[in-house]
């Protein structure tokens, strides 16, 4: 029930019988000791019955010598999940899964009073199938597993927040069964994706991230997953426990499930993937948005006080002009797309004097979001296949910026003496949850001379519906 190497069999009254030392790692005073011992009395009393052979069943704390000793009639058993030596395959999983269910239903029917599972509480045996993988799955009494992880060394692979319903942590009524469905959502979730459905740098990231529901879904995690297989997991994670499946229904749903159809042909699964991917990076990156807001809000504060006062210091000591009369029309031209693409909000005030209403407020907004980013590194990213690496890095650049202006190209229309007209073509890009799209914009941009510089004086074209806020509704698309 914990290591392998550390079982030992002891012949008790003519019975084998075997053990593990409870303080291999710690060994608490006598007075706690007696407390333990009771303790584990009263966990060998609460499991009186065991038809299906669930649990690894403690039979009595022995002393032998100096180690005091967890003894069980069940031979062969130890590892834990995190001891394995492979990944296990989509189809082993669905087998673990069955298993763990048939024990969440005896141990319903038993009204042992369990709300959730933990990795800490899997066994798996020694015994090994045709792919050398552990046949069985076990569990130990919750109530033990903490023991083992307290004085004998057993590792907590992930605390029980991971694990926690949300309504639990909210204290709302409780369905212990649909509780249980969750706990083994996450379990599952976890074997498959080979990470937690709800991460965070610490206990309370996490339990923020099961309350918000904020999580990713397993097939954008894995898409060679079947979209079936994905649905079930993400089911069972279901923020409502109405929504969540209960025993019986969870039972007829992986009967339904066909172990040759788990994961898909490559060449169905392969164009999702770089959709998938971005959907994971910009998951990633509202996720450290939060938690940069969260933490450092007291910096922000400070920053928004600075961005309050520098209106008032334009008003009283004059504003610093990026564009002089020593700039051309062309030039001052040139500098208002550059000031959209690089969200200068100073140098775009400086080369028009028209309202630029929402497109103002676009460049201004997205100029703080950008910044954001600096005050955090993105998580690593997993090891990418030498095919995917161009991929990856084309996406990369894809979310760089939020919108942006790409191949500017003027012409000169119409040339008076203190007016020019310029005929603007570029492209016109945009980063959301769906992608990148692209418009293909023309715009026609009027300048005059006023206070002895060029200023733009009239705008018309695509340039203007974002101005007017009509962004959604160009369809030049490309």
């Amino acid at each position: 029930m914990g290591k392998q190497s550390s079982l030992q069999e002891f012949n008790i009254e003519q019975k084998k019988y075997y053990g593990r030392d409870l303080f291999a790692e710690r060994k608490p005073r006598s007075q706690v000791i007696n407390e333990i011992r009771k303790e584990v009395n009263d966990i060998i009393s609460c499991y009186p019955r065991d038809p299906t052979a669930t649990f690894i069943k403690p039979v009595k704390l022995y002393k032998s010598g100096s180690g005091y000793y967890i003894l069980t009639e069940t031979a062969g058993w130890g590892k834990q999940f995190s001891e394995l030596d492979f990944v296990p395959s989509p189809s082993k999983v669905l087998d673990w899964w069955r298993a763990l269910l048939v024990s969440l239903q005896e141990i319903e029917a038993d009204e042992l009073g369990w709300e959730m599972l933990t990795l800490d509480q899997l066994r798996f045996s020694a015994h090994k199938d045709r792919e050398n993988n552990p046949v069985e799955i076990k569990l130990i009494p919750p109530e033990l597993a903490e023991l083992f992880t307290k004085y004998a060394g057993d590792e907590q692979h992930l605390s029980e927040e991971y694990f926690r319903a949300p309504e639990l942590i909210t204290g709302e009524t409780i369905n212990r069964e649909k509780s249980l469905v969750f706990s083994l959502g996450v379990i599952i979730y976890y074997w498959l994706a080979e990470k937690p459905p709800y991460h965070g740098q610490d206990k309370s990231e996490v339990v923020d991230r099961v309350i918000s529901a904020s999580k990713l879904e397993l097939c954008d995690l894995r898409p060679d997953l079947a979209p079936e297989l994905g649905a079930l997991v993400d089911l069972c994670l279901a923020h409502n426990p109405a929504e969540r499946p209960d025993f019986a229904e969870l039972q007829n749903k992986l009967a339904e499930l066909s172990t040759p159809e788990l994961t898909l042909a490559p060449a169905t699964y392969k164009p999702l993937k770089r959709k998938k991917s971005r959907r994971v990076k910009l998951f990633n990156y509202k996720q450290k948005l939060k938690l940069t807001v969260k933490r450092r809000w007291h910096m922000l504060l400070v920053a928004a006080l600075v961005l309050l006062l520098i209106p008032l210091m334009i008003f009283t000591t004059g504003r610093e002009e990026h564009i002089t009369a020593n700039h051309s029309s062309e030039e001052v031209v040139t500098y208002f797309y550059q000031a959209i693409d690089e969200k200068n909000v100073m140098l775009l005030d400086d080369t028009a004097e028209v309202d630029l209403g929402n497109l103002r407020r676009m460049v201004s907004e997205s100029h703080v979001m950008e910044t954001m980013r600096q005050f955090y590194e993105m998580e690593p990213a997993e090891e990418a296949a030498p095919e995917d690496l161009a991929e990856e890095d084309e996406l990369e650049e894809e979310l760089a910026a939020l919108f942006g202006v790409e191949d500017l190209k003027l012409e000169l229309k119409e040339e008076k003496a203190e007016k020019r007209l310029y005929k603007a073509q570029y492209i016109f890009f945009a980063n959301t949850e769906e992608g990148r799209t692209e418009w293909e914009a023309r715009d026609k941009v009027q300048l005059k001379i006023s206070e002895e510089r060029w200023q733009i004086s009239k705008v018309s074209g695509f340039i203007a519906d974002l101005i007017t806020g009509e962004f959604a509704e160009t369809e030049n698309n490309i």
